[in-house]
């Protein structure tokens, strides 16, 4: 008794849910229905309701029953397609029959007028729906597209998240072994100068740690990271080194993703000052031109010709992955030959009028 009493609520829903139609497409059966009965009133005489009513009782009929038998949803579309479109079509011809007042003995006079009607009802019903089905596929196939190319996107962005977490884990063993091996030799040598060196190891790390569980920083953050990471080169490699840091403060709390700053002035000492013979000057700098941040690092080393792959090494390319993971076509990452000397790195992001509170680490 449960069962059937299932089976009837569902063949319930299902009459319910052929009247759920969109009206875009209710109106576009009815406009095709309108234009089937002109075309037949053109070559009949007899009044324009005449094939105008029977046309429209067969299309809005198929339409219900394919609408009933939702053959979109199901392993074999075509097959419910056929089976709803021509239970349509029969059901338009009783009606038809029905409201226009056909006896029966005017169905005997001309059966071949009645078959004829129910065939034309139904190929041309069954045409329009392959129409339908073709475009909601087309529809469907694009949407799945679209969700798949969001998916690569967003997996793409979390693996960039993903590698930038382990680049911050990952304080550079060289950098502290050479710096501590250094505060080891001015401690026997240059006490005081080993006191300051420290004192700059220190705050290198207070701005670097940090850095490690935050997904966020500010310009701020960043340049005060680079600036504690060049006063430890300074004095280890004076007189080959010589910076200079200008930061407006109006922009110093400007949101920014973490570490490309301080990877940009690493790569500007380690390819342009520390092989250049007399070193040479960094200069780290931030503006606001126009709807964009510039953020440019400019050192006056060997210069793009000195490189084998000159602005094509790994850690370039992972700079480059992360912008357009976060910015898209909005940012972009260039490396060009400075004005007289070295080599000039400009990132360029998006201005935000209202910065946000850079995310805290967790």
């Amino acid at each position: 008794m449960r069962g059937m009493s299932d089976l009837v609520g569902r063949i319930v829903a299902a009459l319910r849910a052929g009247l759920r139609f969109n009206l875009t497409t209710l109106g576009l059966i009815f406009a095709i229905d309108t234009g089937i009965a002109l075309l037949l009133w053109i070559n009949e005489h007899q009044p324009f309701w005449q094939p105008f009513v029977s046309v429209q009782l067969h299309g809005l009929t198929m339409a219900y029953c394919i609408n009933v038998a939702a053959a979109w949803d199901h392993d074999r579309p075509l097959r419910r397609l056929t089976i709803a479109t021509l239970a349509g079509a029969f059901i338009g011809l009783v009606l038809v029959i029905v409201v226009k007042r056909y006896t029966l003995e005017s169905i005997r006079e001309m059966p071949g007028s009645f078959v004829f009607n129910l065939l034309a009802a139904f190929i041309t019903g069954y045409a329009l729906g392959l129409m339908f089905y073709v475009k909601r596929r087309e529809t469907r196939a694009a949407a799945a597209m679209h969700k798949a190319e969001a998916e690569r996107h967003l997996l793409s962005k979390q693996a960039v998240e993903a590698e930038l977490k382990l680049m911050q884990a990952q304080v550079e063993p060289h950098f502290l072994f050479n710096t501590l091996a250094s505060v080891h030799y001015l401690t026997e040598t240059e006490p005081p100068k080993a006191t300051a060196l420290l004192g700059h190891l220190i705050d290198y790390l207070r701005a670097a740690l940090p850095e490690l569980r935050a997904r966020s920083s500010t310009l701020g953050r960043e340049f005060a990271l680079a600036n504690a990471y060049l006063r430890i080169l300074e004095m280890r490699l004076r007189p080959r080194l010589r910076f200079a840091i200008d930061l407006p403060p109006e922009l110093s709390d400007h949101p920014f993703p973490p570490n490309l700053v301080i990877s940009l002035v690493e790569n500007a000492i380690r390819h342009g000052i520390e092989p250049a013979r007399d070193g040479g000057s960094v200069t780290l700098s931030a503006s606001r031109e126009g709807e964009a941040l510039v953020v440019c690092v400019t050192d006056t080393g060997c210069g793009l010709g000195a490189s084998s792959n000159p602005g094509q090494g790994v850690g370039l390319a992972n700079l480059r992955e992360r912008l357009a993971a976060l910015y898209g076509e909005r940012a972009h990452f260039e490396i060009r030959p400075a004005e007289t000397r070295g080599t000039r790195a400009t990132i360029t992001i998006p201005y935000e009028t209202r910065p946000q509170a850079a995310t805290q680490p967790a």
